[in-house]
């Protein structure tokens, strides 16, 4: 006796991890994909189970923007430190160039006029910065 079936739903073209070759409706094979709990057996017997379902590379690639965002903050704020302290760096060697130019020793702080006489007429345009 012979029998015929309608079908009018898509089958997927699958295949088990023993080799056999196997179609299974769409909407079966994409409920299997979602979770790994899902699965099925092929025509051998055998149990299928993705490895790699949707729902854990969904999972894989959150955390991976996560961790992206988490470096690229931590770059940001590193930068922004850096900057920081450029800007107190400039700012202290702007404030010994003047005291220099005045004719004051960054190191003792005492004033030297021959120093301060010096810088005013060899080095005129530095100290007209100021």
């Amino acid at each position: 006796m012979s029998r015929t079936m309608t079908f009018t739903e898509t089958l997927t073209v699958t295949s088990c991890w023993c080799g056999i070759h196997f179609a299974i409706p769409s909407n079966l094979y994409q409920w299997m994909q979602r979770d790994s709990d899902h699965s099925c057996r092929c025509p051998m017997g055998h149990t299928m189970v993705f490895s790699d379902t949707q729902k854990e590379e969904l999972e894989r690639a959150r955390a991976a923007l996560a961790d992206a965002q988490r470096r690229a903050q931590a770059t940001r704020d590193l930068l922004h430190a850096e900057e920081r302290s450029h800007t107190a760096t400039k700012g202290h060697l702007t404030r010994v160039k003047k005291r220099v130019h005045r004719g004051v020793c960054p190191h003792c702080n005492r004033h030297f006029a021959d120093l301060e006489r010096h810088m005013g007429s060899k080095h005129p345009k530095a100290v007209a910065k100021d």
